[in-house]
């Protein structure tokens, strides 16, 4: 019978492992700084490297577990992409196998000193301060599975389950059973420890042992798939990814079960090295396997798995590294980029129509288009100056000047548009509503900037004269609303008292900043034009 203090000490257990992943992914988008992005992203780069990136990472935490909900993480994050996820995830069923070879390396012992870690390095300051959070969350990740572990300590040498290995006769009572023990201690170690050490007493025979550890990879993927319903569609495809690689697998084995163990038995050793051989050849094929039909799998899962299909990676959509040898088509490509920036600051518009128009409306990609918009601004930078080092004349030069200006300007967009975020969520804090005629009168004044960035971008570089005198009309009448509005909101705060009386006045400030701001865009893509 399961005591309430089991219970009690259990559910805690599993309820800080989920927070501390929600938490590492949150943090890792504010703390990824670009040698972070680019060295996760090389090692992704291709299916193979993810693969090994991912065989050695598990190797060394002990944990296919961790490392799956950390690289769900990731993707959520948009450090990496669905796709080169995939490899990392057939890496870390290989690594598993190492758990066996290598009881004594476990990183959850590390636990304490990293929460230390993360919380003097977030208290102390200094240029590493952002990286105090998620080294905490990092290290609580692996205490809450330490606290788990510990917790079932006593339940792992329970007579009852030693003699429950002698009923499972037959093949799918075995799988389930590795299904369910790797399902409640959250790590297929436990149960891959757990039949090696029956497999050296006697109690079972490699036969027996095989489709438990097989049991056991199916059990992996169920914390990846509770971790990931929260998180955005590219997350999710890659926590079923792991589930339908693992799955297959075992329908891959099963018609070959009684081969494979005469196999296994063939090439001798003891039973436990029996067992331990069983798992790396198991995990070994399934990866090169699903490594040579890796397109057809992802396509699968996008199938699978419906939703929006523009989840946000960090990496340029235009930007080579490194850039052409041929100054000019460098100098394109950096305007290329700068329209995908200015693509990035009209959906960060879109989406903030949306946050005020839904009060249900989450707020999260909101802030990652931030970032984003940063990171490709940070890119257009380091190409810039990559190009001014080079022999350049007065005119490439001049153009260069005017496109960091213009990026510069998409980076303080975002930045505005960020802060009306802010002031909208803050309202929501507050339980403030914000009537619909409010609502209709903030939304349309954020269309007309989004209608002004669509032109922009639709002629960039430069801006023809019919497109300027479009984008000026729509700018004048959106000032006289701004002034307008102002004019009704200070008569209104004056005559009446209202919850929304002193915040509407500070939406209008940040959209008169935005429009003055793709006002200075438009003014300077306009000289870019002409030169």
């Amino acid at each position: 019978m399961i005591s309430w203090n089991l219970l009690f000490a259990f559910i805690p257990g599993i309820i800080l492992f989920l927070y501390g992943i929600e938490q590492f992914s949150r943090e890792i988008q504010i703390a990824s700084g670009e040698y972070f992005r680019d060295l996760i992203q090389r090692l992704t780069r291709t299916p193979a490297r993810g693969t090994i990136a991912g065989a050695l990472v598990t190797a060394v935490v002990q944990s296919s577990t961790a490392t799956t909900v950390i690289t769900i993480g990731l993707v959520n994050a948009g450090i990496i992409s669905f796709t080169a996820s995939l490899g990392i995830i057939i890496g870390s069923n290989i690594g598993t196998t190492i758990t066996t070879q290598l009881i004594a390396l476990n990183l959850t012992a590390f636990a304490p000193a990293l929460i230390l870690a993360g919380f003097l390095i977030g208290i102390v300051g200094g240029r590493y301060k952002v990286f105090g959070r998620p080294i905490f969350y990092f290290g609580l990740v692996f205490f809450s599975l330490s606290m788990i572990s510990a917790v079932m300590e006593p339940y792992r040498a329970d007579p009852q389950l030693i003699g429950f290995f002698s009923l499972l006769t037959n093949v799918f009572l075995q799988i389930g059973f590795g299904f369910l023990i790797t399902s409640i201690f959250q790590s297929s170690s436990v149960t891959s420890g757990l039949v090696v050490v029956m497999a050296q007493s006697g109690l079972i025979t490699p036969g027996v042992a095989i489709p438990i550890l097989m049991g056991a990879n199916l059990g992996t993927p169920t914390t990846s798939l509770l971790v990931a319903w929260r998180m955005n569609t590219a997350a999710k495809r890659a926590a079923v990814a792991h589930f339908l690689f693992n799955f297959l697998g075992v329908l891959l084995f099963l018609p070959l079960l009684g081969p494979f163990t005469g196999l296994i038995e063939h090439l001798g050793g003891g039973a436990a090295q029996q067992v331990a051989n069983a798992h790396l050849l198991f995990n070994l094929t399934c990866g090169v396997v699903f490594l040579a039909l890796i397109r057809p799998f992802a396509s699968l899962v996008q199938r699978m798995v419906p939703g929006r299909e523009d989840d946000i990676v960090f990496v340029p959509h235009v930007l080579s590294d490194p850039l052409p040898e041929d100054t000019p088509s460098g100098i394109v490509m950096v305007g290329q980029e700068i329209i995908h920036l200015l693509g990035t600051s009209r959906e960060m518009v879109h989406e903030l129509t949306t946050l005020i128009e839904r009060p249900d409306a989450p707020s999260g990609r909101l802030r990652q288009l931030q970032e984003y918009a940063h990171y490709l601004d940070d890119r257009i930078a380091d190409a810039v100056i990559e190009l001014s080092q080079r022999d350049l004349d007065q005119i490439d030069a001049a153009r260069l000047a005017g496109l960091i200006r213009i990026s510069s300007l998409g980076r303080v967009l975002a930045d505005e548009a960020g802060e009306l975020v802010g002031i909208v969520l803050r309202t929501r804090e507050k339980g403030i509503s914000l009537p619909a005629e409010s609502q209709a009168m903030l939304t349309g004044m954020l269309r007309s900037c989004g209608d002004n960035l669509k032109l922009l971008a639709e002629s960039f570089p430069g801006v023809p004269d019919m497109v300027d005198a479009a984008m000026r009309s729509m700018d004048e009448t959106l000032r006289e609303d701004i002034t307008g509005y102002y004019r009704h909101y200070i008569i209104r705060m004056a005559t009446a008292k209202t919850p929304t009386a002193g915040t509407i006045p500070r939406m209008l400030f940040s959209i008169e900043g935005m429009a003055a701001t793709i006002r200075e865009m438009r003014k300077s893509a306009r000289l870019l034009g002409r030169g």
